[in-house]
This record gives structure tokens, sequence and C-alpha cells, in this order.
């Protein structure tokens, strides 16, 4: 394992309710009213806040992951997805009502299009959130993981206050729906992460360039994740740009929580910032082969493995 790090009994918490995302792939149309329209291929699996936590249990981190599902067919399932994975269900709440998450994505050339249904479970959700307070407030875990919303404020203020580290993902799309102002919550984060569409909505930028700038006001260390362009950050005011290589996806569903896991691998071993940009480069890259936004994720020696072999681990220095 590169680098050093504290020991604590976790390295990572995350925090949410897992979706079961069923993916339609080789389409020649999009699916129109009254017309049928076949896929070339079918994949499914967990997904949304499950990506991350799984991709870095497979990389080695210690992950603390609270959830909930129901006892549904969605939620045994989900289960059946943590013993697949061998995440670990200490934080995993199965409560005795359907609790259904499903997300149906279609897949037409580079686009994306999907429909959702997420039962409203308010006092479930407050209840995973009271069981995250209590974890970071037992001083137990090394860094949170979490998504930019008003209801992730309190969290990552108590995790600052314990000395934790906080790192934000964006998760709004182009239209960026969270509601809390970037200008409140970004500082509040050691390190955040967008894509391209998501970063230039937080900031009401038109370009790369001036998203980058203005993230760059707002915290010490912003990444935007750019797909087959690779991945681009502004720490301490220096930009940084490391790309990837061409590759032709099978599914993008969950490349970018993927990265997120690569990227956080290296940057909890106080690696360079180049170095964990291109780990999430790799782990990206690696997700879109196969259906789903984890399971194609590489393990920690396969991960090492691939990055020597590009040179991303010579010249180590910390973050």
């Amino acid at each position: 394992m590169p680098g050093g790090a504290e020991r604590t009994d976790y390295d990572l918490v995350v925090v949410g309710r897992p979706s079961v995302d069923i993916t339609f792939t080789g389409l020649e149309a999009w699916p129109e009213i009254g017309r049928d329209v076949d896929a070339g291929g079918l994949g499914w699996g967990a997904g949304t806040s499950f990506n991350t936590p799984a991709s870095a249990n497979r990389l080695g981190l210690r992950v603390a992951y609270i959830s909930v599902v129901g006892t549904d067919v969605w939620g045994r399932f989900l289960v059946e997805e943590y013993e697949r994975e061998g995440l670990s269900t200490e934080f995993l709440r199965v409560v005795d009502e359907p609790l259904p998450w499903v997300s149906v994505g279609m897949n037409l050339g580079p686009d994306r299009g999907f429909v959702t249904y997420a039962d409203p479970a308010e006092e479930v959700e407050e209840g995973m959130r009271r069981r995250a307070m209590e974890l970071v407030s037992s001083g137990r875990v090394r860094h949170l993981h979490g998504y930019i919303s008003e209801e992730e404020m309190d969290l990552a203020r108590a995790a600052r206050d314990r000395g934790m580290t906080v790192s934000l993902d964006a998760w709004g799309g182009p239209w960026f729906e969270a509601d809390a102002k970037p200008s409140e919550v970004l500082p509040l984060a050691d390190v955040v992460l967008a894509n391209e569409s998501e970063a230039m909505a937080m900031v009401g930028a038109d370009d790369l360039d001036a998203a980058l700038g203005a993230l760059s006001e707002l915290c010490r260390f912003a990444v935007v994740k750019r797909g087959g362009d690779g991945a681009s950050a502004i720490v301490d005011s220096r930009r940084i740009d490391v790309p990837t290589e061409a590759i032709v996806p099978v599914d993008t569903t969950g490349a970018g929580d993927c990265f997120n896991a690569g990227f956080l691998y290296g940057w909890l071993h106080r690696l360079r910032p180049e170095v964990c940009l291109g780990l999430g480069n790799l782990c990206a890259g690696a997700v879109v082969h196969a259906f789903g936004g984890y399971r194609n994720c590489p393990t920690e020696p396969e991960l090492l493995s691939m990055a020597r072999a590009r040179g991303l681990l010579d010249g180590r220095e910390d973050t």
C-alpha cells in the first residue's frame, strides 16, 4: 500500500440509500410514444450511493456505508450485492417494508437518459443522518465523502470539527438542482468533485477554465471529471490536467463514482494530485467496460499494477 495513513476504524464514511439500476445499451433510437425500441444489451446492479463505497471497498479502503433498504424484491437484490462485493453490512439497516428506488438507464451513443422512481422516505433518511452523525462524532473515521446538499452541511461541519477530511461530489447534472448554495457548502470540503457540466452549472460559468477559476476561490482542491478527456483540477491555484486513454465504453453509468473511489484512494494515501487524478482515470476507465458503476472497478493490486505500468507512482510526494 503506498504512502502512510492514520489508523482509525474506517478510512471512509458514505451515507445514502442505494438504488437498483437497470441499463439498456445498443439502442438505435430513443423510445417514442407508441413505438417499441429494441436494446442490444441489458445489465443490472446496485447504483447511486452504492457505487463509490463498493468501488472503494474493492480498492482496500475500510468503508463505513450507512444505508437503508426494504424487504421487497429490490431490497433483497441489494443485500445480495453487498454480499457479492464483500461490502460490510455493519451500517446497513433493513426495514420491514417496501422501499423501492429503481432507475432505468438508456444508452444511445454517447448520450444517456434515465427514468427513476425513489420511494419517499424522509423518516428513514433522517435516521441515516442521525447514525452518520453519531459515527462522525465518535472519531472512528478518517474521511467523509458526501454530496453537495443542504442536508450534508451539518455532517460536513461535524466531520471538520472532529479533525476529519471531507470530499463532496456534485450530482445535480447540468441543471444543478442542489438546494445548497455552492458559496456556502464548498468551503466545508477539502476536495470538491464534479463533471464538466456540473462544474459550470454550480458557478454559472460558460466553459471549463472559468468554472475551475471560480471553484478555486471556494475550495483548495477542485476536481473536474471530463470523461474521455481525463480530469482537470485546481490545487492551491495550480492547474493540473491529466489525460486518459481512449475507450469504447459498454456502460458509463457510475464511472464518475468509481473515479471518486480511485481519486480518494490516492488522496487518502497522500499521493501527489497528478497521481490522484490518474488513479481516478484508471478506475473510471476500467468500470465502463462492464455494466454498473462498481463491478469492473479494479482491486488495489490491480490498480497499483496499472499505475506502475503507466509511471504514475514514480516520484511520489505528499499532497
